[in-house]
């Protein structure tokens, strides 16, 4: 009968070749992941509508391995400092053709620009 020496060796190159396997399925991820990242980041620089379309078709688990508040405080952070003059803009006004800019108030009035819902 012949006796069967168990060494450890192949156990020992299992165990080398299941590390290597783990090693590269952690390093894909880690791309994908940070290319997820990068996506997002973009959209969050892009106008609402396509910033929206994005995050429509976000699944709940990205908001768990995602850092949204740090890259949304990064993409909409702006350049303006305090005490420096607002950009000019016009808006149309409501029940009327017409627009307002900003800069015709310029020097007459503070003005007070509020974005919500008074209902």
């Amino acid at each position: 009968m012949r006796e069967t020496v168990f060494d450890g060796s192949h156990a020992g190159l299992k165990s080398s070749a299941m590390r290597s396997v783990l090693f590269r399925a952690a390093i894909v991820l880690v791309v994908l992941w940070l290319v997820f990242v990068g996506f997002i980041a973009w959209s969050m620089h892009q106008p609402p509508e396509t910033f929206g379309r994005v995050m429509a078709r976000m699944p709940v688990a990205a908001y768990f391995v995602l850092p949204f508040e740090t890259l949304w405080t990064q993409a909409r952070a702006g350049t303006l400092q305090a005490g420096e003059a607002a950009p000019d803009f016009s808006l149309p006004l409501l029940n009327q053709g017409a627009a307002v800019e900003l800069s015709s108030f310029r020097g007459k009035e503070p003005v007070v620009l509020v974005f919500g819902s008074y209902t």
